[in-house]
């Protein structure tokens, strides 16, 4: 299923950039766009090394490789809590566009990609694991500090995807949110760490029809006043 599933979601994320690419000449945010594509080219690589592991062999270069996984992980991932304040904002609540709102997100966004690089990827030491078929290099030891940076950032995608819905937007974001936590903990339970990919691009093509929608409700006028 491994060898299989990562191929597929490499190409799928290939086309999801393209869609994406599509949602920004319709009109959609700039800024929102360019951190979604940021973040799809981060996940299209993860699974590309990922699908690389069932004919590569353990070596340094191969290390590499997975080590840039991580370090995207770090960089790229904690963009998802100013695409969710990105996507409350075009919803038209003025909370959100308050000076103070933005200084927050801005702030809580480099808390916690300083605290991934300096707790996680700055002393991580990997170990080559071998998982279905497939090669993978893994943490020899998991840091706390990444969970700290999971819950925040779905934590904040939860809160984008109900106030989205509240205020008349797709319910696509909530409901790829929590597929995706649902899929994490099954992962866990299943031992089956590629059903987490899955859910994952999930989540992506969630906040990209999120983003696309609200982006053609912007352009009708039919966004709604207050906050």
């Amino acid at each position: 299923m491994h060898a299989i599933l990562y191929p597929i979601l490499t190409v799928a994320y290939a086309a999801l950039l393209g869609m994406g690419l599509a949602v920004l000449r319709r009109g959609a945010s700039s800024g929102l766009a360019i951190m979604l594509l940021a973040v799809t080219a981060a996940l299209l690589w993860d699974n590309l090394v990922l699908a690389a592991g069932a004919w590569a062999q353990a070596s340094e270069g191969f290390e590499r490789m997975h080590l840039s996984r991580f370090w995207l992980h770090a960089l790229i991932t904690p963009l998802l809590v100013p695409v969710s304040y990105a996507l409350i904002r075009q919803t038209g609540a003025e909370w959100a566009r308050r000076p103070a709102a933005l200084l927050a997100v801005l702030l809580v966004t480099a808390g916690l990609i300083v605290l991934e690089l300096a707790t996680s990827v700055a002393r991580l030491s990997l170990k080559p694991v071998f998982d279905h078929g497939i090669l993978t290099y893994e943490p020899a030891v998991r840091p706390i500090a990444g969970g700290v940076m999971i819950a925040v950032v779905m934590a904040a995608l939860l809160v984008a995807g109900w106030i989205v819905i509240r205020r008349g937007g797709p319910s696509a974001l909530l409901a790829g949110t929590l597929a995706m936590l649902l899929g994490a903990a099954a992962a866990l339970l299943t031992g089956i760490p590629s059903l987490h990919n899955l859910l994952e691009f999930v989540l992506a093509v969630s906040l990209w029809v999120t983003a696309d929608r609200l982006a053609a409700r912007a352009r009708r006028g039919l966004q709604k006043p207050g906050g």
